[in-house]
């Protein structure tokens, strides 16, 4: 029988992400499938305001297949704790998906469709957003973490982490974070340990590393 204390130890942590752990930052990276590059991803986080409420605003920029795939996510999210406020989902440079989290509801609008509205839980996060969101947890050697969240496709669902080790990546220290949104199948991140920073993922054959041309995508904003 496990006591009060071991119980303690197996119960997850709660997973709180505190934002304030991460950094304004412009970062390319250069998405892969074994060697073979498919395209790059510009991203960005910047500080601004909503109201009165202090966001952190990022913007994720994906271009692959010469161009056949375009997708650009804004995300506005409360800088405290990384809980969203808005998500304007755009493909080719045309807007697909915008999804409001204020108030009681999670308000979903499409182009073309009836808005789609949800219960609004006291906690959750974005399901579009993985590396930054993990970045801001309270990342340690064996660390396991369970944070719900909403996607526009998929509904509410749960990312389940765990912190599996640490590697030199880019000649830094980084946390390994193996993510599940929920079909079993893991992605690996690499956190930076010092300022937080997303070294990449893999996942499969594919992989995300730092590098390559983003001029075109910080161009578009």
């Amino acid at each position: 029988m496990l006591t009060p204390f071991l119980l303690y130890l197996a119960t997850p942590v709660p997973a709180v992400p505190e934002g304030l752990r991460l950094q304004e930052s412009e970062s390319c990276y250069t998405i892969t499938n074994g060697e073979t590059p498919l395209g790059v991803t510009w991203q960005q986080v910047r500080q601004s305001q909503s109201g009165e409420t202090p966001t952190w605003v990022v913007v994720v920029h994906q271009r692959m297949n010469d161009g056949t795939f375009d997708l650009r996510d804004e995300f506005t999210l409360r800088q405290s704790d990384l809980a969203p406020l808005y998500l304007v989902s755009r493909k080719a440079g045309k807007e697909h998906v915008r999804v409001d989290y204020q108030g009681d509801m999670i308000r979903t609008l499409r182009p073309d469709a009836a808005p789609v509205d949800l219960p609004r839980p006291e906690q959750v996060w974005d399901g579009n957003l993985w590396g930054l969101t993990f970045a801001a947890l309270p990342l340690a050697e064996g660390a396991h973490f369970e944070l719900p969240y909403y996607h526009y496709d998929k509904g509410m669902g749960q990312f389940t982490l765990d912190v599996v080790g640490t590697e030199q990546v880019e000649g830094r220290a980084a946390w390994i974070v193996a993510a599940d949104s929920g079909n079993g199948r893991k992605v690996r991140y690499a956190i930076a340990q010092d300022d937080r920073a997303e070294l990449g993922y893999s996942a499969g054959p594919f992989a995300q590393r730092p590098g390559g041309d983003c001029s075109a995508l910080a161009l578009a904003g």
